[in-house]
């Protein structure tokens, strides 16, 4: 039997699965299909599974109890999987392939899905192929003993059915997959580029005197849920290292993340103000985001200034600066106190995720010719 990470990995690939019927059309007769012991439906244990060739499924009794289309269909290829996920869940998997119609074998009435049945006494149908053409769709029913809950396939998708009782009588309607808690004792830790180890403690990091990996030090120290991303960026190239006590191989490790930039400094050119033309600025114009600093030079990048509403301010820290307001609020004669020396930089720092600076627009005063 094969074992499994999820049932998004089990739905991915009928490579496990065994031919029931192969490739041989059956329009109204039913398959029995080998059950198992260990799941009761409607209080019936499910030694048998009954597949008709018109799309519906029998759960331990022949009768119209799984129902993905139910019409005049005919069914192609029957296929059984019995394995495990986590090497812990046992599952059951019937799959349904053929036609909604019974005489026609075209594309837009193909019909392919999946009965799973879990030992946790949950029901997952997925849908692989549903028909597009509207004329061929049928009945979509999970008949319980409690009532009858319909469903509407999306070709991709699945619904899950929640037990609600252990004689499977009375079911809940999901659109979501059952959660499978992982069975076993996890543990993560953190290393950095110099090998040394980490571990959370009350929201912080924690380095390690212990420089070897061990199981006792996974279990010792290690956390059991997946470190905040938050306390990574202080480390150089860290690591999320996992470990767990099965000899099982380990599950795929997905991870999001968002990178965001240590603050920019960017300075720039050194803007030539000496023509005879040009007598003085006017104003400053600036596109950017809100958290943007500015910092403005008169002699080439030697020294930086900034203007505190009534008088400039030599700045002697690299990434500081003034507002975008700030600047574009300096009049004509504050310009006239220190833009003498036909030069002019700008200097800005771009901080954050979303930091930008689009454009520095300087307008000159200017002789009449």
């Amino acid at each position: 039997m094969a074992d499994y990470f999820s049932i998004q990995e089990l739905f991915q690939s009928t490579d496990n699965m065994t031919y029931i019927r192969n490739n041989v059309g059956n329009d109204s007769g039913t398959d029995t299909v080998p059950g198992i012991s260990w799941f009761t439906y409607n209080s019936v244990t499910a030694a048998n599974i009954y597949v008709n060739g018109n799309s519906w499924i029998g759960i331990g009794a022949n009768a119209e109890q799984v129902k993905v289309h139910r019409r005049d269909a005919m069914s192609w290829t029957i296929r059984r999987e019995e394995g495990t996920i986590y090497n812990y869940y046992r599952f059951l998997r019937v799959r349904w392939e053929g036609y909604s119609q019974y005489s026609m074998t075209s594309a837009d009435v193909k019909l392919v899905w999946d009965l799973l049945l879990l030992d946790t006494g949950d029901i997952v149908l997925h849908f692989e192929t549903i028909p597009t053409n509207p004329s061929y769709l049928g009945e979509c029913t999970l008949v319980t003993g409690t009532g009858n809950i319909s469903f509407t396939p999306v070709a991709g998708g699945c619904v899950t059915f929640l037990h609600q009782n252990d004689s499977g009588t009375a079911f809940v309607r999901s659109d979501e997959l059952p959660v499978l808690l992982d069975p076993y004792n996890r543990r993560y830790l953190i290393t950095d580029a110099t090998g040394a180890l980490y571990t959370v403690e009350e929201g912080s990091l924690l380095k390690l005197s212990e420089t070897e990996l061990t199981a006792e030090v996974f279990e010792t120290y290690g956390v059991q849920d997946i470190p905040d991303g938050a306390l990574l960026l202080t480390l150089v190239d860290p690591t999320i290292l996992y470990w767990h006590n099965s000899q099982n191989r380990f599950p795929p490790f997905t991870a999001s993340y968002t990178g965001v930039p240590k603050p920019q400094v960017i300075y720039s050119e050194n803007i030539d103000m000496s023509d005879s033309s040009i007598i003085g600025i006017e104003k400053v114009t600036v596109d950017c985001d809100d958290s943007a600093l500015f910092a403005v030079s008169f002699d080439a990048g030697e020294s930086w200034w900034t203007y505190t509403g009534s008088s400039w301010a030599r700045l002697s820290e690299e990434a500081s600066g003034m507002s975008k307001a700030a600047l574009e609020a300096i009049s004509t004669n504050a310009w006239a106190e220190k833009a003498i020396t036909g030069q002019l930089m700008y200097r800005f720092v771009i901080s954050g995720e979303n930091g930008y600076v689009r454009s520095i627009t300087t307008d000159y005063l200017n002789t009449e010719e």
